[in-house]
């Protein structure tokens, strides 16, 4: 069984930190009937903040189970992330972290993920020509302004501190 759809509602203070806060509905709606449900509990939120409601993202669960590879090997950690930065069509940079990176795609003596590395190659690939959907749609990766990525700048291996997101 599925989660319920979420709505994560971001909550900024006056100095700048953010909290959240999330909550579950039933599935079944239109996406904009979700929209229309966030705007308006968005403002009952706001009415009992001190702070303010930054933005409000809807996340839907999907079904991953049946990933062949869905195991964490002995040797992954979270703190070693792959760094991936891309450039858009219109030139403007969008960082993608990837916890957990295998160390198999790390070069050979540097912290330059190996671009020739199948598996790196066809993520890059995904990010750049988007993936084929139903129909004759294909998705894109884009900014936040929608302009699509176009190319990879740099794919590294970093080290993030413990408890702190990637």
């Amino acid at each position: 069984m599925m989660a319920a759809p979420q709505i994560i509602y971001t909550v900024i203070d006056a100095s700048g930190e953010r909290g959240t806060t999330s909550i579950n509905v039933p599935t079944g709606f239109q996406l904009s009937d979700y929209g229309e449900f966030a705007v308006a509990m968005g403002t009952f939120l706001d009415a009992l903040l001190g702070g303010r409601v930054e933005s409000a993202d809807i996340c839907f669960a999907v079904d991953i189970s049946g990933l062949t590879s869905n195991t964490a090997l002995s040797t992954s950690d979270v703190e070693e992330y792959g760094a991936f930065k891309f450039d858009t069509v219109d030139g403007f940079p969008v960082n993608v972290n990837i916890p957990c990176i295998d160390e198999l795609v790390v070069g050979s003596g540097s912290d330059d993920l190996d671009q020739a590395n199948a598996d790196v190659a066809a993520f890059i690939s995904a990010m750049e020509n988007g993936i084929a959907v139903s129909g004759a749609a294909t998705i894109t990766p884009c900014d936040i302004a929608e302009s699509d990525i176009n190319t990879v700048v740099t794919a590294r291996e970093r080290f993030r501190a413990s408890g702190k997101r990637a």
